[in-house]
């Protein structure tokens, strides 16, 4: 593809459009590019990096998981799990592949919020991904592992 292209396209898919797979369209519109305001959001803009800690709390709050494994969360990032839903339980480590992975609802997400470090697990989970659909901004980046969805990549911005 033809490197100037690229830009346009990221931002013609960050909008569902050419996006086949319900999910994913639902994923990107409703989750990923979500313009309206949640409950905690005047609470979280008060925090620092408010933008990543409310889409961490979409996240969270689209799906559900019972339990969450991190790697050095900061105390923002505890917090809007903790806003989006406090029954979750949250387990730190500081080994491991992802920043973060979610169980529940049917699905493991895993979340690195830098994909181009020269630490960064992103590799590793695309290369053992046989099923499930990963979204990417160029910077961080959300795989949705799930049995029933094909293998996917999606370059958006959000």
């Amino acid at each position: 593809m033809n490197p100037l292209l690229r830009p346009l396209k990221r931002w013609w898919r960050s909008r569902g459009h050419g996006v086949h797979s319900p999910f994913a369209f639902r994923f990107i519109t409703t989750v990923l590019r979500e313009p309206g305001v949640y409950y905690a959001y005047p609470q979280i803009e008060s925090m620092p990096d408010a933008e990543w800690l409310k889409l961490l709390f979409r996240l969270v709050c689209e799906f559900e998981p019972s339990r969450i494994e991190a790697i050095r969360l900061t105390p923002s990032e505890r917090q809007a799990i903790s806003l989006a839903d406090s029954r979750a339980e949250v387990s730190e480590s500081t080994q491991g592949g992802a920043c973060m992975v979610m169980h529940g609802k049917g699905a493991e997400v895993m979340i690195e919020r830098s994909i181009t470090g020269h630490d960064s697990a992103w590799p590793r989970i695309l290369g053992g991904m046989t099923s499930g659909m990963t979204f990417t901004n160029g910077s961080a980046g959300i795989a949705v592992i799930r049995s029933d969805l094909p293998r996917q990549d999606f370059e958006i911005n959000f």
